[in-house]
């Protein structure tokens, strides 16, 4: 079967797109990032939108701190010809550098051949064709590899799905060490994290997603949408009331490495007012070791909430309400003085 179609299989196309894509896509994604948890033992961390903005998750590869933006596409039937085929509207293609994972939903696993392309190659090999004003490109690749098909050297077999993007399998870390005192700390730490993505959603430029399960240092992953560009945010809350003046902010040594594309977010939480200190601690992952002090396994940061000062991380510091913007700032390449 040739992989051009007439206009009204095309619009047939385009009405199961809308009538029925939300279901199958739903099934899709999560069947591929459960296969790539399962394949790359851990190594490779899922992170899915909080703001649907054309990204359906992204992907940490912990070897070398890359993050992947993946894109979902798939089908629950093949043609009558044997084939699979996905088509999109071209305005959904966001960022050409993301990857398009589809895949056809086969009974309770994915097809057998899956296909990896990067979304400006997938435009350059489908068929365009216009519905209504809209432009839309169509992909139909069989399943099984070796063929003739210009999609042919973009299919892997299913089982190979991690090691087409880069995994090798790898341990997570362990958690902090527990706390004396009555604190409910995480409760604490959570309310942090929310407060962070509260005010980083106030910015227009950037999406915000979320690991799904959380087993890594990046707690919050910030993309800035023009450039393409990642920020991971492992986010601290330090807590503190009339009786606990003093805290501290634990990393486990043996697992905590620092990242040119990760910073470390300190918030303060005044417990008896129930709300966050007007300023807050971004400092670059790679400044921790220097900053901190070594207690057994633990790397631990010293900070006295509610003060004035910080001590040493008083560089750090960051208004709370202007954390967006300083966030933002971080993908903008400095300026360099005229000679």
């Amino acid at each position: 079967m040739a992989e051009g179609h007439n206009l009204l299989s095309l619009e047939q196309e385009v009405r199961w797109h809308h009538g029925q894509t939300l279901a199958a896509g739903q099934v899709v994604e999560f069947k591929v990032w459960a296969e790539v948890v399962r394949q790359s033992g851990g190594e490779l961390h899922v992170f899915l939108p909080l703001r649907d903005l054309g990204i359906d998750g992204v992907l940490h590869r912990l070897a070398d701190g890359a993050y992947i933006a993946i894109q979902v596409k798939g089908r629950t039937e093949l043609t009558p010809a044997g084939q699979v085929h996905i088509t999109v509207s071209a305005s959904s293609l966001v960022d050409d550098r993301a990857l398009i994972v589809a895949a056809l939903v086969d009974g309770p696993e994915l097809g057998a051949m899956v296909l990896v392309i990067d979304e400006a190659t997938f435009r350059s090999l489908a068929v365009h064709d216009m519905v209504d004003g809209r432009e839309y490109l169509t992909a139909a690749f069989e399943m099984h590899s070796g063929g003739t098909s210009r999609w042919a050297p973009h299919l892997v077999a299913r089982d190979r799905l991690a090691e087409r993007l880069g995994a090798a399998a790898s341990l997570p870390g362990a958690g902090e060490p527990s706390q004396a005192g009555a604190v409910d700390r995480g409760r604490q730490g959570f309310l942090g994290e929310a407060e962070v993505i509260r005010r980083l959603a106030e910015s227009e430029a950037l999406a915000l997603f979320r690991p799904f399960p959380d087993l890594e240092t990046v707690e919050v992953l910030v993309q800035h949408r023009a450039s393409g560009g990642f920020a991971g945010l492992q986010v601290k809350t330090s807590g503190w009331d009339a009786a606990n003046l003093e805290e501290r902010v634990y990393f486990r040594r043996s697992s905590f490495r620092g990242a040119p594309t990760t910073w470390v977010c300190v918030l303060g939480w005044d417990r008896e007012a129930g709300r966050f200190a007007e300023d807050c601690l971004l400092v670059p992952s790679g400044d921790v070791a220097g900053l901190a002090r070594v207690e057994g396994d633990w790397l631990v940061l010293e900070l006295q909430p509610g003060s004035a000062r910080h001590r040493r991380l008083d560089d750090y510091r960051v208004a709370l309400a202007g954390l967006a913007r300083r966030v933002e700032a971080l993908f903008v390449p400095p300026v360099r003085p005229s000679r």
